[in-house]
């Protein structure tokens, strides 16, 4: 199957010179060949000031050999600097086979990726304060055919309260579920993956038409949204009519469908797919 690039704009008051990140997320495991080189070329022709990974390199079962995302940890930083948080698959790695785990986070670490389990770090990206969070949610919030719910209490007992305010907040959250309550905390850019495009999109709106969870149309399934100080929620999602910088301010959500599976299910006009993010100045 093919990969496909996906371009957004971002805009932002707290934003002077405009930068670019690259979100990749749920690789599972997945090789496209040669160690995974044609995704890493595909990123560093997009030269990105950093990378995003919100989770999801490997597959969290025991019977799964970890040796293609381990290879790919140790690249990937060579092209940018490169944040990762954890999804449910590393969550329940941990618990299945908790020496798996810690290697696996052992060569991320030596290899110069830096982790962000429920824990920040802050940067200076073209003269731009920004400061990225990562949110590691308990497995129970993955459960399917329910409706999980959280807090802004929830967050922030692993986050703590957003302090400085004229920092620019990027917050990876494997699960994209919760998307406005992760505004609402305080994040102006939230990342997120889990929903694999929907694994069926409309190849007209490029809307998500199913969830993990086992429901239709889900909010936050795909796709750009936009959560704009009016009120209104502005959502980009198909790429036969791609938004470009045609984005109202707000804070944002975008989803990616994610480069990998782990389940034989087939994708519907659902590509995998490599999201290039433009942040710049409302």
């Amino acid at each position: 199957m093919r990969i496909h690039i996906k371009p957004y704009t971002v805009k932002s008051e707290k934003i002077g010179k405009p930068f670019r990140c690259v979100l990749i997320s749920d690789l599972h495991n997945h090789d496209f060949g040669d160690a995974n080189a044609p995704i890493l070329e595909m990123i560093r022709s997009l030269d990105p000031d950093f990378i995003l990974f919100p989770g999801d390199l490997v597959i969290g079962l025991v019977e799964y050999p970890l040796h293609v995302s381990e290879a790919f940890a140790k690249e990937i930083p060579k092209i940018a600097p490169v944040y990762f948080s954890n999804g449910n698959h590393e969550s329940e790695l941990r618990i299945f086979d908790e020496e798996a785990y810690r290697h696996c986070m052992k060569i991320m670490k030596e290899s110069g990726i830096h982790i962000l389990n429920n824990s920040s770090e802050f940067m200076l990206v073209n003269d731009n304060p920004v400061c990225i969070h990562g949110l590691e949610l308990g497995l129970h919030k993955y459960r399917k055919f329910r409706v999980p719910h959280i807090s802004r209490r929830h967050i922030r007992e692993r986050l703590g309260y957003m302090e400085d305010q004229d920092c620019f907040h990027i917050l990876m959250a494997h699960n994209p579920e919760f998307g406005d309550l992760y505004c609402r905390w305080g994040a102006d850019l939230i990342v997120s993956g889990h929903f694999h495009g929907g694994l069926v999109r409309s190849p007209f709106s490029g809307r998500n038409l199913l969830s993990p969870y086992g429901f239709f149309y889900p909010r936050h399934g795909y796709g750009q949204c936009v959560f704009t100080e009016s009120g209104k929620i502005y959502r980009n999602t198909s790429d036969l009519h791609p938004a470009g910088e045609n984005v109202p301010p707000g804070e944002c959500l975008v989803t990616s469908a994610g480069l990998g599976d782990h389940k034989p299910l087939p994708r519907l006009f659902d590509p995998y797919e490599i999201v290039c993010i433009d942040v710049m100045r409302a």
